[in-house]
């Protein structure tokens, strides 16, 4: 085998099984919202989509949790994959920003007392989606 087929066979072979490198997923989808994960299924971000493949994220990884009644969306997200601290998150999807300004919508890092603060003053969802293997 000449040099230049061993150098092209190794560089398919990199190209074939770096693919999976660049892999994405939804772990759950509520109208243009979503439970949006790339690279590995643990950098999970709460993202909305604004087509054409283009996501606008509203809460960074690691997002855990999500309820939504179709007005509030609340999320639970342990940030940058650190279990020991949970940070909770309020969206009002009725007063969406314009394109660009996404960060508006949201209330957010709160405390769990401040969370349930707000739930019960603002009759927020519960929290119905759950991925076990991120709490």
């Amino acid at each position: 085998m000449t040099a230049w087929r061993r150098a092209l066979l190794l560089v398919m072979a990199g190209f074939l099984s770096s693919c999976s490198l660049f892999d994405s997923g939804v772990e759950w989808r509520g109208g243009p919202y979503a439970l949006l994960w790339i690279d590995t299924p643990e950098n999970v971000s709460l993202a909305r989509d604004e087509g054409e493949g283009s996501w606008d994220v509203l809460v960074d990884s690691t997002v855990f949790a999500v309820g939504w009644d179709g007005r509030y969306l609340v999320a639970k997200q342990h940030p940058e994959g650190n279990r020991g601290t949970t940070s909770y998150f309020i969206v009002d999807t009725a007063t969406r920003s314009p394109q660009g300004a996404v960060r508006e919508t949201v209330t957010g890092p709160l405390t769990a007392p401040a969370f349930e603060q707000k739930a019960m003053a603002m009759a927020l969802p519960a929290f119905s989606t759950v991925l076990d293997h991120l709490q």
